[in-house]
């Protein structure tokens, strides 16, 4: 699971993106929304089958 240091960055980033850039539409937003979950439980799923995590 992120830490909240964690998405405090990657909101840093996505205004600078939008300043620079355009910016992100709720459909972006959700998508990568999505994409963040799916890396945290594949994070997860790898974490409980390496018999040295933890």
């Amino acid at each position: 699971m992120a830490t909240r240091r964690t998405w405090d960055g990657l909101l840093e980033l996505v205004d600078w993106l939008e300043r620079e850039h355009e910016p992100v539409t709720e459909e972006e937003r959700a998508a990568a929304q999505a994409e963040l979950r799916e890396i945290d439980a594949e994070h997860d799923r790898h974490m409980r089958a390496s018999p040295s995590a933890g």
